[in-house]
């Protein structure tokens, strides 16, 4: 995990330069230039436009009375494309048009759903056991035992005499 995090921070800013000066001696300064600004322009737009169809969904989902667990995911991998939109350079643009573009953001979205899964099963299914609740006992000694299901009566509400 951490050489993927060193390669993102100090390999991205390095290919995105490489980039950039390729495009640069192809195309020219000004036009890439002005490639980058519009690259940015269009992807905003691109990400306000899919922000708010996704919105819509969420409320749709709330007014249905269903948890809007896809379409908050949407939402997130979304704001990620706009952010990597507003980062100039080519890969992040082409990054975070996969990110907001629908066909590839459900590929994204069934994936992280897939692993977060895997993930959240490996977790609880471990083969050891979970430690016993600690009870009182009355000589002021404390052992492991099961939970017991207790309700909490208010003394105001309550018929009985409580001390």
């Amino acid at each position: 995990m951490g050489l993927i995090i060193f390669v993102a921070i100090l390999g991205l800013p390095i290919a995105e330069f490489w980039v950039i000066t390729r495009v640069g001696a192809v195309c020219g300064f000004w036009n890439t230039f002005l490639l980058l600004i519009l690259s940015a322009v269009f992807g905003v737009h691109f990400a306000k436009i899919q922000g708010q169809a996704v919105l819509g969904k969420v409320q749709q989902c709330l007014a249905e009375g269903r948890v809007p667990n896809n379409e908050m995911l949407d939402g997130l991998l979304v704001f990620l494309g706009g952010v990597l939109f507003v980062i100039p350079g080519f890969i992040t643009d082409g990054l975070g048009l996969v990110l907001i573009f629908p066909p590839t953001r459900w590929l994204i979205r069934w994936w992280v759903s897939r692993s977060s899964a895997a993930f959240f099963v490996a977790r609880t299914a471990s083969p050891r056991t979970p430690e016993p609740a600690v009870r009182p006992i009355t000589d002021g000694k404390f052992t492991r035992g099961e939970v017991q299901d207790a309700e909490i009566v208010d003394k105001k509400q309550s018929n009985f005499p409580c001390k």
